[in-house]
């Protein structure tokens, strides 16, 4: 026996291997892959809809639009007056912050799978070069799956769209309700599909890093998962839910303390300087800090404004922190239960190389 094997976890196989989320989650590396991940794209995100407001009207309107949201991401569902060009920048925002999300799970899942499996030292640059030679694949799934509900969804859509041509309409018409057996169990496939979709959005990274399968193989094991172990998966996602939802909050609160105690001293010895800093940046932040009226107004002496743009991307950071927190116990949750899953599918020990 190998040292490797005399390392590796020894699981139950059942629910209270979900516990050990939290430890595996709880990862300098798991943290950083994600944290780099949110500020990546929240970064993008804000400067592709900056360019493009100044773009089509000028610092006028990305001034006005600052006044209104500053650093406060905005979606596109949201009805804001924005123009059609900054509508689309923000869902190209949306598609790369989801693309930076689902790579960084891929490497934090490879990070995971390597621990349980007893390489405790698997590095983030190994983990990388895995995605970097995978990273189709972790896509090709997402677009395979789309692919095959639209196939299905063009079925009806041609049927709808013939039936509107004068001389034949009705008897096209005719034919699909005679055949409406058929497209009930249609209709119940596509349905199939979309929880098959949902599935896919927590265990395709990994699958992808316990297996290193191609897309097709990665597909069928989503449908593999929904049709075999759908109810055990419902089960375990919610209690991952349940643990994200006791120990992020605990997470969180020790990150508001680690900044309260390191601006403790300075909010003593300067109390004025540090309020105008605190205001400045809570006005950058969309009311983020505070939510009094009542604050006093900060000046605009250039130190006190420099130190607030440090403390607004600190802010920004922390709440980065926070979420690669919760991400990476998503990661590494969902890479536990993948391994609980396919056990109860095949037999399969996916701990075993």
């Amino acid at each position: 026996m190998t040292k490797k094997t005399k390392l590796m976890e020894q699981l139950h196989f059942n629910y209270r291997d979900i516990f050990r989320a939290i430890r595996y989650g709880f990862s300098g590396r798991k943290i950083a892959v994600h944290f780099a991940g949110i500020f990546l794209a929240y970064v993008l995100y804000e400067t592709l809809v900056y360019i493009t407001l100044f773009i089509q009207g000028g610092p006028a309107e990305a001034q006005a639009f600052w006044n209104t949201h500053v650093l406060n991401p905005i979606t596109p569902f949201m009805d804001e007056g924005l123009t059609d060009v900054t509508r689309v920048a923000m869902w190209i925002g949306v598609v790369c912050f989801a693309s930076i999300f689902f790579l960084a799970s891929t490497i934090a899942s490879k990070i995971t799978i390597e621990q349980l499996r007893g390489d405790y030292f698997f590095s983030v640059g190994d983990a990388a070069k895995f995605v970097t030679a995978r990273w189709k694949t972790v896509f090709g799934a997402f677009i395979g799956l789309l692919f095959i509900f639209l196939f299905l969804a063009l079925i009806p859509l041609s049927i709808a769209a013939l039936a509107k041509i004068p001389v034949v309409g009705k008897p096209i018409l005719t034919l699909a309700a005679m055949l409406m057996p058929f497209g009930f169990f249609l209709g119940l496939l596509m349905a199939f599909i979309c929880v098959v979709f949902l599935a896919s959005l927590f265990f395709v990274p990994a699958v992808v890093a316990t297996t290193g399968a191609d897309a097709f193989e990665t597909i069928y094991q989503q449908f593999a998962i929904v049709w075999h172990q759908l109810w055990r998966m419902v089960r375990y996602e919610l209690l991952l839910f349940l643990l994200k939802l006791f120990f992020v909050p605990i997470w969180g609160f020790f990150c508001l303390c680690g900044v309260a105690i390191v601006l403790l001293p300075i909010g003593y010895l300067h109390l004025s300087v540090m309020t105008s800093v605190l205001v400045t940046a809570d006005d950058w932040l969309d009311g983020l800090l505070f939510m009094s009226p009542t604050l006093p107004s900060s000046g605009d002496d250039f130190w006190i404004t420099t130190a607030a743009v440090c403390f607004t991307i600190g802010t920004i950071g922390i709440v980065c922190l926070i979420l690669a927190f919760l991400f990476a116990i998503a990661s590494a949750g969902n890479t536990l239960i993948y391994i609980l899953l396919r056990k109860g599918i095949d037999g399969q020990n996916l701990l075993h190389r």
